[in-house]
């Protein structure tokens, strides 16, 4: 396969990846990973490895924060690999497991990540590490003063 082919490849995965995503379409998202597929939140500390726990986490964010969204900036790819800059934005109205139960719902969060991505030869996400600052998002939810 190409370079060009490959490049092509990784740009429509992170197109559908985060489509699905926005849309709350759990089977979509996951669909997107290789069976074995890992989604590592660094800022959390949480590593979701396999369509289950992919699913599982995907369900459980949309029902904590369902107006959930991401806004992507241009992917950087090469070869196998891409950094993907993004701006996730929602409301917290629910209880997400990951994050404290002090959160005061109905804070509005916006916070600037970066997903790193390595892709299968098939072009399904085989590992996706999201970075964003935590504190951020902590803030916003009440969970640490202003």
């Amino acid at each position: 396969m190409t370079r060009q082919r490959i490049d092509d490849l990784v740009a429509a995965t992170v197109a559908r990846c985060f489509a699905a995503f926005n849309d709350h379409d759990t089977d979509a998202y996951v669909r997107c990973f290789t069976d074995d597929g890992t989604l590592e939140d660094i800022a959390l500390q949480q590593t979701f490895k396999g369509h289950a726990e992919l699913a599982e986490f995907m369900d459980r964010w949309v029902a904590a924060c369902p107006d959930t969204r991401v806004d992507l900036a241009e992917p950087i790819i090469s070869g196998n690999r891409a950094a993907v800059p993004w701006l996730g934005l929602g409301t917290l109205t629910g209880h997400f497991p990951h994050l404290p139960a002090t959160a005061v719902r109905g804070s509005r969060i916006e916070n600037r990540g970066l997903s790193l991505m390595e892709f299968s030869d098939d072009g399904l996400v085989r590992r996706q590490a999201d970075y964003y600052d935590i504190f951020a998002v902590l803030r916003q939810i009440g969970v640490v003063p202003e």
